[in-house]
């Protein structure tokens, strides 16, 4: 038997040491190699819906402070001081309202992911709000004028009596259409400056979906 066989390494005239027989082991694919190699740290991003069931609030889940949930709460609530100077100045002051929600987005964009997210919202809520109820209050005010206008020429021939019922219903609509949107986007304001206070992420019907679908494409 020779000394290959034997596993052993014969003496070679270069003076190399023998060693013992090389043992290879079959590494199991189900089986997980250990490694003292560091893990790259991980990056978690902050779920604002995520809602974990337990006894903690979701403020202490998120390590909010009282300070960061008060301007979270001030950032949408500021709806109703545009609601106050729209009523005392016919509507015209009304457009610094969301100025204050953005001067509090734009104070914190490096301090509170929880007030950024929050008076980000707001910011574009108010200002969404004022451009619908613009819209509603320029186009609807131009078809009903036109509407009424052509039902008083159509009078002359009786057809117009037949349009005077519905233009009536027409115009009953958009008057109330006109006054009850503000009060709707304050309402709703107020709710979300309360869920803000207690800690709880408010996300806001179509706007945060709206601002997830931006970031996503940045």
């Amino acid at each position: 038997m020779s000394d290959m066989d034997n596993g052993v390494q014969s003496h070679e005239p270069g003076g190399t040491t023998p060693r013992g027989p090389v043992i290879t082991r079959r590494l199991d694919p189900g089986t997980e190699a250990t490694s003292t190699r560091l893990r790259r740290p991980e990056t978690i991003k902050l779920d604002m819906e995520t809602e974990v069931r337990g006894g903690s609030s979701p403020a202490a889940r998120l390590g909010l402070t009282r300070e960061e949930m008060s301007w979270a709460a001030a950032a949408h609530a500021s709806i109703l001081l545009s609601l106050l100077l729209g009523l005392a100045t016919g509507g015209i002051a009304a457009l610094l309202g969301p100025i204050i929600p953005a001067l509090i987005w734009y104070a914190h964009r490096d301090k509170s992911a929880y007030v950024t997210e929050q008076a980000r919202q707001a910011t574009i809520f108010q200002l969404a709000g004022m451009v619908a109820l613009l819209a509603l209050a320029i186009v609807g005010a131009m078809l009903v004028a036109v509407g009424w206008t052509v039902s008083a020429i159509l009078v002359v021939v009786l057809v117009g009596l037949i349009l005077l019922p519905v233009m009536l219903v027409v115009t009953l609509l958009w008057v109330v259409g006109v006054v009850a949107l503000p009060i709707l986007q304050v309402v709703y304001g107020c709710y979300a400056a309360l869920e803000a206070y207690n800690g709880r992420p408010f996300r806001y019907l179509w706007i945060a979906d709206l601002i997830d679908r931006y970031q996503a494409q940045a």
